[in-house]
């Protein structure tokens, strides 16, 4: 009786044990996984200018976050259009934060590229989205309320 006690008790002990282990290793996996993918924020933003630059024609910008693990080459941003373009702005001489594209972007760091939307360069109705392409191929998008904003307001013209 004491003998099939202690092997029941082993038993679910033992499958306690492996349940975990096996739990244990899919999350394990799915973090490496994780890791080893780029990760970018792309975040179109309002931009007001102060100081020094307070009558500078710029009112527009877009903010690239790496969230990956490892530094990344940013090689373009610009605008989705409905159609699957590219489309972009000229940049304001002198106003891209880090320097010019192609860019390497360090963990955690950004990079912010800062625009006139007045140039005829697009049409705003057909915009869809924010991106930023890597140096690898990888293509991100990104919205906001910023953007969405801009859109209906020059979409209309």
């Amino acid at each position: 009786m004491a003998g099939d006690t202690t092997t029941l008790i082993t038993a679910i002990v033992g499958a306690v044990c492996g349940v975990a282990g096996a739990m244990l290793g899919v999350i394990n996996t799915w973090h490496q996984m994780r890791r080893d993918k780029v990760r970018l924020k792309v975040v179109p933003k309002h931009v007001i200018p102060v100081g020094i630059i307070e009558r500078a024609q710029l009112n527009f910008g877009l903010e690239v976050i790496n969230m990956s693990e490892f530094p990344v080459v940013i090689e373009d941003v610009g605008f989705l259009l409905v159609d699957g373009r590219h489309g972009t702005l000229a940049t304001v001489p002198g106003m891209e934060s880090n320097g010019k594209l192609p860019l390497r972007l360090e963990p955690r760091s950004s990079y912010s590229k800062l625009f006139y939307v007045d140039q005829k360069a697009i049409d705003w109705s057909e915009v869809r989205s924010a991106y930023a392409r890597t140096q690898c191929g990888t293509e991100i998008t990104g919205t906001s309320g910023a953007l969405t904003q801009l859109v209906r307001e020059r979409g209309k013209r």
